[in-house]
């Protein structure tokens, strides 16, 4: 498996979700990047645009790797939009 903070996982777990669903860019918990973090084994996982928490109560921050928000930033807020086909990723 690879690391979780490596593009091409997170690419691959992208491109294995349904298209069509929409996800709340503006919900620190429910994000693309927050489910995959949890899909990953972070329970308690939130983001925001810069950093990722993966512990309760923000302990255990981490940035971002360079370009993960601007894949999921720009509408619309799909699983579809974000894959690599879109030329986001």
């Amino acid at each position: 498996m690879r690391p979780t903070f490596d593009n091409a996982a997170l690419i691959d777990w992208i491109a294995a979700q349904d298209p069509e669903q929409y996800y709340d860019y503006v919900s620190c918990r429910e994000c693309l990047l927050a489910q995959y973090l949890r899909c990953r084994g972070f329970p308690h996982a939130f983001v925001d645009s810069e950093r990722a928490h993966l512990r309760r109560y923000g302990l255990d921050a981490r940035d971002l790797p360079p370009g993960w928000n601007d894949i999921v930033h720009a509408k619309p807020w799909t699983f579809g939009a974000a894959s690599p086909a879109q030329g986001r990723c």
